[in-house]
C-alpha cells in the first residue's frame, strides 16, 4: 500500500471572524442618569442657598453660581477577533480536534464624558433682580397657586396698609405688629375655605390690575369675625368686597390694599436671623446677636442649627467658618421654606439675561 501523501500546505481558515465597532448606549442611560443629575443639581442648589443665608447672617457677601447646561456623552466600544488553523499532524493517529488550533481575543472600552457649565450670577440685571421688591401681584398669585398665606406673607411682605411684619434692620430686631400675625392667620383660614382670593382685570392702559376680594357667602361666623377685624386693622372700606392691590407702605384710598413687598436679598437676610450662631462667634464679634428670633409673632418658619462636627443625615448642610450649619431632615417648615425660596428666585428673574462668562468643565 503506497504511503499516504502528507498535507503539503498549512490550511489557514477563519473559523470565527469578529469585527470592531462602536455602540452608543442610548436610552438605557436616561432613566438612571436623569434622576442622578436631577438629584445632584437639587442638592447643590439647596447647599448654595443655605450657604448664602449663613453668609448674610455673618455680613458676608452672597454669591450665586448657576448651572445652565449639563451635557453627557456615553460610548461603548468593543472588538472581538477569533482565529483558527488546521496543521499537518505530526502524529498519524491525531484526531481532527488535535490538529485544530484556535484563538479568541476581546477588547472593550466604556466612556462617560459629562461636560458641566457654570455661570456666575454677577451682572447688573441679576443684582437688580434680587434687590428689587417682588411684584405684589406675584405674591398674591402664589396664594392662588396654593402656597399658604401665612408663610407667603411672613416671608415676602414688609407691611400691608402700614401694618408691619417682623423685621431686622441694622442688627435690631423689630417684632411684628400683633395685627399682622392675626391677619396672616385669618387669611390662611379664608384661603382654605375659599372666602378670599384674587381677581385679574385689565385697566384702561391694557395692563393687568390685581384685586383682592373677600367672599361672605356661607362663611363660618368665627372666620367672619376675624375677617372683620382684618378689614378694620387694614383700614379698609367695610362696605366693599373687592380691593385694588398696589405697591407701597400705605394705601391712598379705602378701596386699596398697599403691599410693601420684600426683595429676594432682603428675604435671605431675614432668614439669616434664624441661624444658630455659635457662642464663640458671637463672643468674638464675628456675627453679633440680633435678639431672640423665637416666638410666634411673624417669625419665619426656618431654623438653621450649628455644631463643630458634621451632622448625621441632615436635609442640607454646609461648612462655614469652621462650623457646620444645617437644616434637620425632620424640620418640615424649614424644608418647605427652602423650596419656597426657589420659587421666589424664579419670580425675581425678570428681563433678558446678560452675556456673562461661562465656565465649562469636563468632569473627567
Amino acid at each position: 500500500m503506497p504511503p499516504r501523501a502528507p498535507v503539503p500546505v498549512l490550511l489557514a481558515a477563519a473559523l470565527l471572524a469578529g469585527g470592531g465597532g462602536c455602540k452608543h448606549i442610548g436610552p438605557r442611560t436616561v432613566v438612571a442618569d436623569r434622576a442622578a443629575y436631577n438629584e445632584a443639581v437639587a442638592v447643590s442648589w439647596k447647599e448654595q442657598t443655605l450657604l448664602n443665608v449663613v453668609k448674610l447672617r455673618y455680613a458676608d457677601t452672597p454669591f450665586f453660581l448657576d448651572v445652565p447646561q449639563i451635557t453627557s456623552g456615553y460610548t461603548l466600544q468593543g472588538q472581538a477577533v477569533a482565529t483558527g488553523a488546521i496543521s499537518p499532524p505530526t502524529n498519524p493517529a491525531a484526531t481532527f480536534a488535535q490538529q485544530l488550533g484556535a484563538g479568541l481575543n476581546f477588547q472593550g472600552a466604556y466612556q462617560d464624558r459629562p461636560t458641566i457649565s457654570y455661570q456666575p450670577q454677577t451682572g447688573s440685571q441679576f443684582i437688580r433682580n434680587i434687590t428689587s421688591p417682588i411684584n405684589p401681584g406675584s405674591v398674591l398669585f402664589l396664594l392662588q397657586s396654593g402656597y399658604p398665606a401665612d408663610l407667603v406673607f411672613d416671608l415676602t411682605v414688609e407691611s400691608i396698609n402700614g401694618v408691619r411684619n417682623r423685621s431686622v434692620s441694622g442688627g435690631q430686631l423689630r417684632p411684628a405688629d400683633p395685627a399682622f400675625t392675626q391677619m396672616t392667620r385669618a387669611m390662611r383660614k379664608a384661603q382654605i375655605s375659599g372666602h378670599a382670593g384674587i381677581r385679574v382685570e385689565q385697566d384702561k392702559d391694557k395692563k393687568d390690575a390685581v384685586s383682592f376680594f373677600f367672599r361672605d357667602e356661607n362663611i363660618d361666623p368665627e372666620l367672619a369675625a376675624e375677617l372683620t377685624d382684618v378689614r378694620r386693622s387694614l383700614r379698609l372700606d367695610p362696605g366693599r368686597k373687592d380691593f385694588r392691590v398696589t405697591f407701597g407702605a400705605t394705601a391712598e384710598r379705602p378701596n386699596e390694599i398697599a403691599i410693601l413687598s420684600r426683595s429676594v436679598l432682603r428675604i435671605l437676610s431675614e432668614l439669616g436671623t434664624c441661624v444658630d450662631v455659635p457662642v464663640e462667634h458671637q463672643a468674638a464679634g464675628i456675627a453679633p446677636a440680633v435678639g431672640d428670633p423665637g416666638g410666634d409673632r411673624g417669625t419665619p418658619r426656618f431654623h438653621v442649627r450649628s455644631s463643630r462636627t458634621r451632622p448625621c443625615d441632615p436635609f442640607v448642610a454646609v461648612c462655614y467658618e469652621g462650623y457646620w450649619f444645617w437644616v434637620e431632615k425632620t424640620d418640615f417648615e424649614s424644608k418647605r421654606t427652602l423650596a419656597y425660596l426657589l420659587v421666589l428666585l424664579a419670580l425675581s428673574d425678570t428681563g433678558a439675561r446678560e452675556s456673562l462668562p461661562v465656565i465649562t468643565i469636563q468632569a473627567n
